[in-house]
């Protein structure tokens, strides 16, 4: 049977169990990985899953070798009475989120073909939290960076940026991510020798590295035991690289979009207002239209909704997320309801901390702030 582990800590020497589920007797369902008693119903769940694995505590040299290695969350007390089984990737767990992933792809790569050095400012369009990532990039590989975002982006996103040492230039909330991209262009236009732009919407190394990590750990962790993955779209850089990856396991495996319902241009409606950072940039990018073929569906997720579920992961999971975040488990959880997903396995994603949105206005509530003299 299943022995009960600590589920705070991926780095740790486990020969044994790393999956604890309710219906094993052992607990609480915990982070998922393996179980190796094959008579536990959780195990079963994940026939085909490697018999052991072992990882080990270890002394990082950096925080890029803290990047990847994500649990997985089997988040049964948000989704008590679905049909289906709803996993979340813990991204999160990342230094800074799963934008981590992406940025010191892009980076890396760009590095060893010379387009950025000591001397490089590398300008970037972001939601935040690519910036986030490419500021934390630059305090420890020693380039600089300028960050173009809307002046909806909160404010815990503009001053993480700050405080790695990046500069933060906002621009007009009605203009989307669109008019962030459009004026940091103009500015690596003007100053050609001394910038890069890492060009986040179309640089097939931002899908490259979920091809490469973030997909092959689901398909190890899962055993391949999946039938749809919910993503929210926005860079697409995620979308492009899991569909390449999953499409190439499984063809059968359903690649499910989310976008905002205010803010539809994915599905082929006009740009317009939303409030869920972090998805529906306002245009198609270059890393949708690669892989286009792959879109299976595009659920349309309302402001309401994200921030609602956001609250509910919370709340439920103990885990504090954002409004992306809350989009996908709401897209998971619509995906739940179909007759076709009954007894399927579903993936979403816990993209970033919630930390980072408690400024967020109608996200989190203050009510239960007391004074007392």
């Amino acid at each position: 049977m299943c022995r009960k582990i600590n589920p705070s800590c991926f780095h740790v020497n486990v020969k044994r169990s790393r999956h604890v589920r309710e219906d094993c007797g052992a607990g609480p369902a915990h982070l998922v990985w393996f179980c190796h008693d094959r008579q536990c119903p959780s195990s079963r769940r994940m026939a085909g899953a490697t018999a052991e694995r072992e990882t080990s505590v270890f002394i990082a040299n950096d925080m890029t070798e803290l990047i990847g290695r994500t649990p997985l969350l089997d988040m049964k007390r948000l989704f008590l009475d679905a049909d289906a089984r709803i996993l979340a990737k813990l991204e999160m767990s990342n230094p800074t989120s799963i934008k981590d992933r992406a940025a010191l792809s892009m980076i890396t790569e760009a590095m060893k073909a010379g387009k950025i050095t000591s001397d490089t400012e590398v300008v970037e369009a972001t939601s935040g939290n690519t910036g986030i990532g490419i500021a934390c990039l630059s305090a420890i590989l020693g380039f600089k960076a300028r960050i173009y975002m809307s002046e909806l982006c909160s404010i815990e996103r503009q001053k993480l940026v700050c405080a790695y040492g990046a500069t933060v230039v906002l621009t007009p909330a009605e203009e989307h991510t669109v008019g962030a991209r459009n004026r940091g262009i103009a500015y690596c236009e003007e100053n050609p020798d001394t910038t890069f732009f890492l060009n986040q919407h179309s640089n097939p190394d931002n899908a490259h590295a979920h091809y490469t990590t973030t997909g092959p750990e689901l398909w190890e962790q899962t055993g391949g035991d999946i039938d749809a993955i919910v993503i929210g779209l926005g860079t697409c850089g995620t979308f492009e690289g899991l569909s390449k990856f999953f499409k190439e396991k499984n063809p059968g495996i359903q690649m499910i979009g989310v976008e905002p319902a205010g803010s539809p241009v994915y599905s082929g409606g006009e740009r317009g207002p939303h409030k869920i950072g972090g998805i529906g940039p306002g245009m198609i990018t270059d890393n949708f239209e690669r892989v286009r073929a792959h879109v299976d569906d595009i659920l349309l997720c309302s402001d309401d909704d994200a921030y609602e579920w956001a609250r509910l992961i919370t709340s439920k999971e103990g885990l504090i997320a954002g409004p992306t975040s809350g989009a996908t488990a709401w897209g998971a959880g619509e995906l739940a309801t179909r007759d076709e997903y009954k007894g399927k396995t579903i993936i979403c994603f816990i993209y970033d901390t919630g930390e980072r949105y408690l400024s967020v206005n109608g996200l989190f509530s203050a009510d239960k702030i007391f004074h007392q003299d």
